[in-house]
């Protein structure tokens, strides 16, 4: 009995430790998306190419754009804003 209730706090403890960093580590990846989208942007600009009006439209900039145009935390689409170039993630600005 006194076993099963310490890995149970045990289990307690590990999965509330999990959950924060898990949040962390998506907003970190979802920020990390963010600069890499808007470098392209940035790139396509500097080419004097035609400005993209949506993520979707950086397929030629970036190489796996499937991978990097959504948020990790949830799967929302990240968004361009065509007046500034910036792309941003409506959970994590």
């Amino acid at each position: 009995m006194t076993v099963v209730l310490i890995i149970g706090i045990l289990l307690s403890v590990a999965i509330a430790t999990y959950i924060p960093s898990t949040l962390a580590a998506n907003a970190s990846a979802c920020r990390h998306n963010q600069r890499v989208l808007t470098d392209a942007v940035s790139v396509i600009a500097a080419r004097g190419e035609i400005s993209p009006t949506t993520v979707d439209d950086l397929t030629e900039a970036v190489k796996d754009l499937e991978a990097v145009k959504r948020c990790p935390q949830d799967d929302t689409l990240l968004v361009l804003d065509v007046a500034t170039g910036v792309v941003s993630c409506p959970n994590h600005p």
